[in-house]
């Protein structure tokens, strides 16, 4: 080894012993939310963060600047993914037992429209100039799908078949792919969006359920809850190159702007972090079956979905 790959080294040994020491993360307070709390989602302005509670029915609204509830309104029955439009005026969350996506004012909290996707729609993405909406949806058979929304006039423009049981589903920084993990079949699609056609179908671990993208968008990483750790895909490559282990059952996972993964476990309770190399910096316990983590948009605050402690967990996050 060279003079210089040996300071490349060195270097890189001592950011990341940098990084793991200087993460610290305190507990902010737990708010009281509506029943069985799932996925939550920020306003493009970071100033409210809205939060599915699947068992009650409703949308809390959480803001970020007091870490206050400033109110909850009905979601449709048994609403679980949502999203924000960029402009910001569009909630659009799905109802998994009635096969609705439901759109409603960001402001008002008035339902504007029902859109009949049928089947069992769990989660959705929304492309990065806000005009089409993604749908994973169980289906009522042992095939899922995808359903392509137009945000602008609400028509279901088409669908495209993945596996069994998806639930997570990403865009791409380019807003030309989705990715979409179904965790009944332990495999990753890659969709490409303007011809609606399946790219590529990667095996990963057991039980996929959660999906989080590297800062540079070179890298995919996969939660998977049955084999209790994360794949990490090339998406220029698109394999898998590695798996790290984590605590038990990975249900989700987000990216910090400085590569830094946070993983929910939630069969340990707990929000756990990793450096960009994959060293375990933290665990924290965060209460009875943790779901969804998302990081406020400076990466100052994590928000962890508390489902049966019907709580909102919040954490600063400092150096």
């Amino acid at each position: 080894m060279s003079k210089n790959q040996v300071e490349r080294v060195f270097l890189f040994l001592l950011i990341t012993l940098v990084r793991v020491s200087a993460t610290r993360v305190s507990q902010v307070r737990k708010l009281k939310s509506g029943k069985a709390p799932t996925f939550a989602a920020f306003s493009p302005d970071g100033r409210r963060i809205f939060v599915t509670n699947y068992a009650s029915d409703e949308i809390s609204v959480i803001d970020t600047a007091t870490k206050q509830s400033k109110t909850r309104f009905y979601g449709g029955h048994e609403p679980v993914g949502i999203a924000v439009t960029p402009a910001g005026d569009k909630l659009l969350v799905t109802n998994l037992g009635n096969g609705l996506v439901k759109v409603i004012d960001a402001h008002s909290f008035r339902i504007m429209d029902d859109i009949k996707v049928d089947g069992m729609p769990s989660n959705i993405a929304i492309s990065p100039k806000g005009f089409l909406a993604f749908v994973t949806n169980y289906g009522r058979g042992k095939i899922g799908r995808v359903d392509f929304i137009d945000t602008a006039t609400h028509e279901i423009l088409g669908q495209v078949e993945v596996g069994v049981r998806p639930i997570a589903i990403l865009v791409s920084p380019l807003g030309d792919q989705i990715f979409v993990a179904c965790g009944g079949s332990n495999d990753l699609y890659v969709i490409d969006i303007a011809s609606r056609q399946v790219v590529t179908q990667l095996p990963v671990g057991l039980a996929p359920d959660g999906l989080a993208i590297s800062p540079e968008g070179e890298f995919l990483y996969v939660a998977n809850s049955g084999t209790d750790d994360f794949s990490v895909v090339d998406l220029i490559e698109l394999n898998e190159t590695r798996r790290v282990k984590v605590g038990s059952k990975p249900f989700s996972l987000t990216v910090g702007s400085d590569g830094s993964i946070f993983v929910v476990e939630s069969g340990d309770n707990q929000l756990s972090i990793f450096s960009p190399s994959f060293e375990k910096i933290t665990s924290i316990s965060v209460g009875k079956n943790p779901i969804d983590v998302k990081l406020s948009p400076d990466n100052r605050f994590a928000y962890v979905t508390v489902e049966r402690d019907n709580r909102i967990a919040i954490y600063e996050l400092t150096n």
